[in-house]
């Protein structure tokens, strides 16, 4: 396999040299959200793991002998789904605070109704907002929340794509036309 597949969409990717570089490219995600990268800012490193799956896509769609034009789709609704599972993940544990700022403020949370009517007071939202800004821990327990459910999105989706994009062959050339 040239490694070169992973990083510049010039070249061509096998389906076996495809499928190694999209789980390389998972390995290291995983990574970079499990211990971080010193030298790179995370939003750089994940632009980067962006444009390497867009080169792997592109070069197998190559391979295949199709314009690489559609390699960017299996990126754009995997990161679609990214913030979709991000949001999800937060989701829990934003109710959580919200109840537990609800309880701090008085309000009895084992009383669906006594909580709905809290919540929709026009200030609670405001108050709540800015008590998560002063919790600087909090907020770190509800970004860290999301990080995983947004990696198992993202490359969920692109295992989904990488079904298709694998098993995608050259077109069959037409037979020659005999000679008379």
């Amino acid at each position: 396999m040239n490694p070169l597949v992973l990083f510049l969409p010039v070249y061509r990717a096998t389906g076996t040299a495809y499928l190694l570089g999209l789980v390389v490219l998972a390995l290291l995600d995983a990574m970079r959200l499990q211990f971080g990268l010193i030298l790179i800012p995370s939003g750089i490193a994940l632009i980067a793991i962006w444009f390497f799956v867009y080169s792997l896509h592109a070069n197998r769609r190559r391979h295949a002998g199709r314009e690489p034009a559609l390699a960017v789709l299996p990126v754009v609704v995997a990161a679609l789904a990214k913030g979709l599972a991000a949001v999800l993940g937060i989701f829990p544990g934003l109710v959580a605070a919200m109840m537990d700022f609800a309880e701090r403020n008085g309000v009895n949370t084992a009383d669906d109704q006594a909580f709905a009517a809290a919540i929709s007071q026009p200030g609670f939202q405001e108050a709540f907002q800015e008590d998560l800004l002063t919790r600087p821990e909090l907020m770190d327990t509800l970004a860290s929340g999301m990080t995983w459910p947004s990696w198992f999105g993202f490359w969920l989706v692109i295992a989904l794509f990488a079904i298709w994009f694998a098993r995608m062959r050259p077109p069959v050339a037409p037979p020659a036309m005999p000679d008379v």
